[in-house]
């Protein structure tokens, strides 16, 4: 029998590229290499003195070029004014010039020939930006140009730690010296630990904890900070960096997309109310309020601070004024629509609502689907909700987002056909669901905050090397795997859809619970009694853990030496919802109490595939069928409805109990 060990190693050679690929892949280690001198430390100098010689001028010959908008033009324009934006500017991409400057970097970076032209365009921009505009561009480009989607991008929270930790935490590793560390060796709150001590054990690619992960490690120095305890009774949720940065790159995907259709404003919104019911889920998981959420007039201080030492805040009074005036506006324009089933633009004309698929073009003049509808006119100090780096970290984000949705399913309801009866499948009935136990605990795992540490300690005589790394051990949400199976029985032989809601138990009002889909899929249903069985390993659109930005260094340099042939299929999707955070924390002495929705749907052969997962929208969004996003809950249910869309054989409700696991005691 294999060790878990052996099994790791085994998993590792199958994926691996045979030997010699390190040959052909030379192009692509030098590319990730680059990538990873010319971001770190991106909010300090440069001091490759190579990257600085070639950044000396943008390219702007048109040839090199395989368009040249007007983008483009305007930004040369802008640059040789001076009107850019200051590289010690706070940025923020929601604000209309910081937006509009970015899309036309964003450009000269997309439009680019050939990857030497983008190369010294990158060195440039790296120069000469402001480095949140620069790091948003780059982002862009890597995520949507198809040639550079295998580079591996280090996630937002590794180069921006500021913006996600709090400020002694921040300031302490600023004030880190190696070089005092091993003179002096008493200082208590830094810690080194040997790799083999690195958490969490298990990343996607496997690739800690073998001999070429020691190998690669080796060189490096790893020291480790505690973590400073949170106020917030959510703070296990609500200030975890991979939510964090879930909102971030849901937005940074969609942000540029300038070819924008129904499908993705409606992508949007699903996804908004994804994030809502999950923390809903874990309000009522608390014993807090959450049906109707409170507007908290006096959030906590933010103890966050960007890299440019601005202090986040919370959000303040002309914030609130605007947003609150915005969302009264949406609503009397919503109800006088729904009243009079019309709408007027704001080009000026007029349309009928009840018209052929006129209400969509409402749908999509009453409800933009980027949260720059709610930007402020300057961006002169960081605020948590107007920030997408931060924006979760609100209280009353969630209190606006579900104002939001509340007009929005109001719409729907009033002007959306009526889902087809053909979808709802005959001659099936679900007859029970087996739920193996649902167990969360609190996992130990080490944030890579290197980039907080002075860029000196990575150059020693015009090279660039990694002699050590600083950790930040955290304790996050985990939950073991689980799975289920259905037991379904069938008149026919069918291809069917199951979508698995959670939510709480039953008691309030099926318009008031909040429902979070943990899994969907498409399957064929056989003649006869058929058993179904998921692990939460499979379920679509999540993702686990990814090795840090100090290990893909490391292992680049081991690659770039033909000592490990570096696999190309490592990365996480950056648009992935954290596996580890699907299940609400669990109860501890008492299970906390739960209900699975189950509903099967038929098939109609009609299933698109999209690329959403890595933040590319732009080939579409990938669905089972042509029922909306969210079904059957993306719209108030009138009692008429409910007994044949969430009653009836064709679904399922079953009481589930989740527990807490404490490990720390």
């Amino acid at each position: 029998m294999q060790s878990t060990h052996d099994r790791r190693q085994s998993g590792i050679q199958n994926r691996m590229a045979p030997r010699g690929a390190n040959a052909r892949n030379r192009y692509y280690l030098e590319k990730e290499q680059f990538l990873i001198e010319i971001l770190h430390h991106v909010h300090e100098p440069l001091m490759n003195d190579q990257w600085r010689l070639l950044g000396e001028q943008l390219v702007t010959d048109k040839d090199q070029y395989v368009i040249f908008n007007d983008r483009m033009t305007a930004f040369l324009e802008a640059f040789s004014m001076g009107k850019l934006l200051d590289q010690k500017a706070y940025y923020n991409p929601l604000y209309e010039d910081h937006y509009q400057q970015t899309l036309g970097l964003y450009n000269f970076f997309y439009n680019t020939r050939d990857w030497y032209t983008l190369w010294q365009n990158i060195c440039w921009a790296r120069l000469h930006m402001n480095p949140g505009l620069f790091v948003q561009a780059l982002t862009q480009v890597l995520l949507k140009r198809d040639d550079y989607q295998p580079l591996i991008m280090p996630k937002i929270y590794e180069l921006w730690p500021e913006s996600f930790l709090d400020m002694q935490t921040v300031r302490e590793a600023r004030n880190f010296n190696f070089a005092n560390w091993i003179r002096e060796g008493n200082m208590t709150d830094f810690k080194e630990v040997h790799p083999l001590e690195m958490e969490p054990l298990e990343v996607d690619g496997d690739l800690r904890n073998t001999p070429e992960w020691l190998k690669a490690m080796a060189g490096v120095t790893i020291f480790r900070m505690k973590q400073r305890p949170s106020g917030n009774k959510l703070g296990y949720l609500v200030e975890d960096v991979d939510w964090l940065a879930y909102w971030y790159y849901l937005n940074t995907g969609i942000n540029l997309v300038e070819d924008k259709s129904d499908q993705f404003q409606e992508w949007w919104y699903y996804q908004l109310g994804q994030i809502l019911a999950r923390y809903k889920l874990e309000r009522y998981g608390q014993k807090m309020s959450y049906e109707r959420l409170q507007f908290i007039k006096d959030e906590r201080n933010s103890q966050l601070i960007s890299w440019q030492n601005l202090r986040f805040s919370p959000e303040n009074q002309k914030t609130t004024n605007d947003i609150n005036d915005y969302l009264e506006r949406l609503e009397s324009m919503v109800n006088e629509a729904i009243t009079s089933q019309s709408l007027l633009l704001k080009n000026g004309t007029f349309i009928d609502l009840s018209i052929n698929n006129n209400w969509l073009i409402g749908l999509k003049e009453l409800f933009p689907y980027e949260w720059t509808q709610f930007q402020m006119d300057t961006a002169n100090q960081p605020q948590l909700l107007l920030d997408l780096r931060t924006a979760l970290r609100s209280e009353n984000f969630y209190y606006y987002a579900d104002r939001l949705l509340q007009l929005y399913r109001c719409y729907n309801e009033h002007f959306q056909p009526s889902t087809e009866r053909s979808f709802i499948p005959t001659n099936l009935k679900i007859n029970d669901v087996k739920v193996s136990p649902l167990i969360t605990f609190d996992q130990p795992v080490d944030i890579d905050l290197s980039n907080l540490l002075h860029t000196r300690h990575f150059h020693f005589g015009g090279q660039f090397l990694w002699p050590f790394t600083l950790q930040q051990r955290q304790f996050r949400l985990q939950q073991k795997d689980f799975s289920y199976t259905l037991q379904v029985s069938s008149n026919i032989t069918k291809s069917t859809i199951f979508k698995i809601y959670l939510t709480i138990p039953e008691g309030k009002s099926i318009n008031r619970q909040p429902f979070y889909l943990l899994d969907s899929f498409l399957t064929m249903i056989y003649q006869g009694d058929n058993r179904i069985t998921r692990n939460s390993l499979d379920f679509k659109g999540f993702v686990g853990d990814h090795i840090s930005l100090t290990e893909l260094n490391q292992f680049v340099k081991l690659a770039q030496n033909e000592e490990f042939d570096f696999p190309l299929n490592i990365s996480t999707a950056n648009c992935g919802f954290p596996r580890r955070l699907i299940l609400p924390r669990g109860g501890l002495g008492n299970p906390l109490k739960m209900r699975l929705f189950i509903v099967a749907t038929s098939y109609d052969f009609k299933a698109q595939q999209g690329n959403e997962l890595n933040c590319d929208i732009t080939k579409g969004i990938s669905r089972w069928d042509e029922l909306p996003l969210g079904y059957p809950f993306e719209r108030y249910l009138e009692e008429d409805h409910q007994a044949e869309e969430v009653f009836g054989s064709h679904v399922l409700w079953k009481d589930v109990e989740i527990w807490h696991e404490d490990h720390l005691a």
